[in-house]
């Protein structure tokens, strides 16, 4: 059973790897949190990019908590050498840290949703459901092959945090939000200060 979960995770996060990270997040947007006034961002979740057996990897750390499972693994060659599986993880492995510094240090309230930004299909971090995607949030741009299915994408995501097979979903044209927090606890020990 184990392997099984094991192959499934392995399988989502292939999926996952087909994905490109777009180079439109905009850092002036944002105003990050002042660390000597919230003591909580000493211990803020990051994300952080490693290499490991499956290659470059997004994982999530809090003090000396790092997550087991990567959250996004980057294989996919089909960008060239400008933008490499290293530079996409590290790109997102950033901009995610960045909206967890500018919501407070707090992943309560942070939500990954999908929408279109400059004509491209993009999986972008929101702190508002009835915020969308727009050049100032984006995490990475799908891949041709994906874009056509940007709500299965946040399925497997969802599914893959929750520990369940990974099945496909009806498409619809309303946006799908999947909380980060949800992935973090699950990934991270409870007593990492979450």
């Amino acid at each position: 059973m184990i392997k099984l979960q094991y192959l499934v995770s392995m399988l989502v996060l292939a999926v996952l790897a087909g994905f490109s990270a777009g180079a439109i997040f905009n850092r002036g947007s944002f105003t990050a949190a002042d660390p000597t006034t919230n003591p909580a961002i000493d211990e803020q979740t990051t994300f952080k990019c490693v290499h490991g057996s499956s290659g470059w990897s997004t994982v999530a750390e809090r003090g000396n908590a790092v997550s087991k499972t990567p959250m996004i693994t980057w294989n996919s060659e089909e960008f060239g050498d400008n933008w490499t599986p290293q530079d996409r993880c590290h790109q997102v492995s950033e901009r995610l840290t960045l909206a967890v510094t500018n919501n407070g240090g707090q992943l309560l309230g942070l939500d990954l949703t999908h929408g279109r930004v400059n004509q491209l299909t993009v999986i972008c971090v929101v702190n508002s459901r009835q915020q969308t995607c727009r050049e100032n949030n984006v995490l990475f741009t799908l891949s041709q092959k994906n874009a056509p299915t940007p709500r299965t994408t946040i399925a497997r995501i969802i599914d893959f945090s929750q520990g369940q097979d990974v099945s496909p979903i009806d498409e619809s044209d309303y946006p799908q939000y999947f909380t980060l927090k949800s992935w973090v606890d699950r990934h991270l020990p409870h007593s990492s200060g979450f």
